[in-house]
């Protein structure tokens, strides 16, 4: 998928375990998430933070069965931050294996190019479930405190 788009490997050490829900998203499920670098028309970027990040993300999310990858960036767009965006060409794949002391498990991450315009709601309006989303705004640059660095120079 996406023959023509920047791929990059990426680990990540899972402390703690694999929850269920991970498992069978990983084993059984998609194991594909897909994401959005959304900039409006004054070129600001879209930014969350979520339960589970040290610092802000791009907004996105698993792909559910039967979804398209550009769909379920739009979707988790929408979800985390408000915004209706426009999905545009893949900027970049992780390639993503994720392990614990026990199990690896192998997924793709990939990151959309996207423009919105509007107001991003207080964080209580957003996510599917009420502590989902911590903040999300938007910002002139990509922020230092970016919870993945390995995608900052796919994000400026």
């Amino acid at each position: 998928m996406f023959p023509d788009t920047p791929r990059e490997p990426q680990t990540v050490r899972l402390a703690g375990g694999v929850s269920g829900s991970f498992r069978e998203w990983a084993t059984d499920g998609t194991a594909l998430t897909a994401a959005a670098r959304v900039r409006d028309p004054d070129g600001r970027l879209a930014f969350v933070k979520n339960r589970w990040s040290d610092g802000w993300v791009v907004p996105g999310g698993a792909v559910e069965p039967g979804e398209t990858p550009s769909d379920a960036a739009r979707r988790e767009v929408r979800e985390e931050t408000g915004l209706d965006a426009d999905i545009g060409r893949p900027l970049v794949v992780l390639d993503q294996t994720f392990t614990t002391d026990d199990e690896s498990f192998d997924a793709e991450f990939v990151v959309f190019d996207a423009r919105a315009d509007g107001r991003i709601p207080d964080a209580t309006e957003l996510g599917l479930e009420s502590d989902e989303i911590r903040a999300a705004r938007w910002f002139d640059e990509v922020p230092d405190a970016l919870h993945d660095d390995v995608l900052r120079r796919y994000l400026e």
